[in-house]
């Protein structure tokens, strides 16, 4: 007969497969339950926690106070940040830390005659273990007007303890600081 459908019936347990229906025992079906879920459970516990991480945002400032040329400074633990300037402390007051889960990065540009100058951190490259981030000066614009003072810009940056190295390069992909821990 065409277009006529098999059926089986095996204890009275139905499953459709495509365009055929067939019964089954309801002993198989706990058994392959009872052998597949099992399996289900391992394979899904058995993935490594996975921290998901994104580009962590920086707090400037225009008078760090800490060097008089371009430096990069990592901070692990308190006294490290107690030992810097009051005065560059100052400026980051408002941080809140956890130096327990957290690091300090502190980017600098060094003193600079007028306003105009910053700093970013552009191209963050975020893997589990190692971070790997670009660090852009800004210059002011050729001709423009700017204040004659002295600034020294600077950024901070949190980063998590769980980040086993931490790469900071240059425009131009020179490698200024790398910090494993």
């Amino acid at each position: 007969m065409k277009g006529a459908k098999k059926v089986m019936n095996i204890g009275g347990s139905m499953i459709v497969a495509g365009s055929q229906v067939i019964n089954i025992g309801k002993g198989v079906v706990k058994v392959v339950l009872v052998l597949v879920t099992p399996m289900l459970v391992i394979a899904c516990g058995s993935q490594p926690a996975q921290n998901v991480y994104s580009v962590p945002k920086g707090v400037h400032s225009q008078q760090c106070y800490i060097t008089q040329s371009q430096s990069q400074i990592w901070l692990e633990q308190e006294d490290e940040w107690l030992a810097l300037p009051q005065k560059a402390r100052q400026q980051f007051e408002q941080v809140e830390v956890n130096w327990l889960e957290e690091n300090f990065l502190i980017v600098s540009t060094g003193q600079k005659s007028s306003a105009g100058y910053g700093i970013e951190l552009s191209n963050w490259l975020l893997e589990q273990d190692h971070w790997q981030v670009t660090r852009i000066a800004h210059l002011p614009s050729a001709g423009s007007m700017q204040a004659q003072m002295i600034t020294s810009p600077c950024l901070l940056v949190k980063i998590p303890k769980s980040i086993k190295s931490f790469t900071l390069k240059n425009e131009q992909g020179q490698t200024l600081g790398r910090w494993p821990y």
